[in-house]
């Protein structure tokens, strides 16, 4: 039998808290705590550790924006959903950005509500499969890096510009999260790369280039199974395509790329030429600004590098 989900539901008006709770214990498979202000919800999450935090943005003593902050400051795994009028509609997007994962507009239909729940739902009992994928993949990183100490945070480097220039492209927090991921395991299949290769201090010839351009089929190839990295299959295999076309290993076009291939593309071009290479040193902030200038609408996405530029400053992120 599945476990029941632990659900806080914080709301002023006994109306909607009644209304609501009705729902979920309909469901059978909920554990609910009700409170009725944000402070009382407050102390209820630190004592009772619910996976759901179901939230009305107006309330006395504490409202839903500070209860979200804080509950999130305290548990940055919680799943947070917000309930709201159209008065604070605006404020309950801004809070996507923030790592709310969902908001529900008041009145509701109850499926509206249902299928808001069932989502996030799914998105907490899949966090055991993720935890599991993610020591996988860590492991995974580790041999690598041992095999290529070029490489050592490269990807942790990567993940963090790529879910920062994610969210400042617009995208929304669970969005900008598979981002995050597909950067971390971008470079995975550089461990069927034979070392001469990866650490040759020279050009490469034809043959040996064609060996680092099947890494990221490999990447890809190495994270299929694993169920919580399905959704950044396409943003790991086509990383190293070019807005141009010019690029591997579809030679794909503008915005045929994926989206989130074209966000690692600008940040691990960055780190690339931030950090020491086997044939080269690190490059300064002002050359690193300068080619990244000079790939837009070549190799990278212009708009994304002004994004990017407007972030970092072309100052390397270490």
């Amino acid at each position: 039998m599945t476990d029941a989900v632990k659900v806080l539901i914080a709301d002023d008006e006994p109306t909607m808290l009644s209304l609501m709770s009705s729902i979920l214990e309909a469901r059978g498979d909920c554990r609910l705590s009700l409170a009725t202000n944000g402070e009382e919800a407050l102390s209820k999450l630190v004592i009772e550790s619910p996976d759901l935090l179901i939230t009305d943005l107006k309330m006395p003593r504490m409202g839903g924006e500070d209860l979200t902050a804080q509950a999130l400051s305290l548990r940055p795994e919680l799943t947070v959903l917000i309930t709201t009028g159209n008065g604070t509609l605006d404020g309950a997007v801004r809070l996507m950005k923030t790592g709310v994962f969902d908001f529900i507009t008041k009145p509701f239909l109850v499926n509206d509500f249902l299928a808001s729940v069932d989502k996030a739902v799914q998105k907490i009992r899949s966090v055991p499969v993720t935890r599991d994928a993610l020591a996988i993949v860590r492991s995974l990183m580790m041999a690598l890096e041992t095999k290529d100490p070029y490489l050592r945070n490269h990807s942790n480097r990567v993940a963090v510009l790529s879910k920062n220039l994610a969210l400042a492209a617009g995208l929304n927090e669970e969005e900008a999260l598979v981002i995050e991921r597909a950067a971390l395991v971008h470079d995975l299949g550089k461990i069927g790369v034979p070392e001469a290769i990866l650490h040759k201090p020279g050009p490469l010839t034809r043959e040996e280039f064609e060996h680092i351009k099947k890494h990221p089929v490999y990447s890809a190839e190495i994270i299929r199974p694993l169920k919580a990295f399905v959704p950044c299959i396409a943003h790991v295999y086509h990383h190293h395509e070019k807005i141009d076309g010019t690029g591997y290993p579809d030679g794909l076009v503008g915005n045929e790329i994926p989206l989130g291939a074209r966000i690692i593309a600008v940040c691990d071009a960055h780190d690339a030429m931030a950090s020491e290479r086997p044939y080269r040193p690190a490059l300064s902030p002002e050359d690193i600004r300068r080619n990244l200038i000079a790939a837009r609408g070549t190799h990278l996405e212009g708009d994304l590098v002004d994004l990017f530029l407007s972030q970092n400053g072309g100052v390397p992120c270490a």
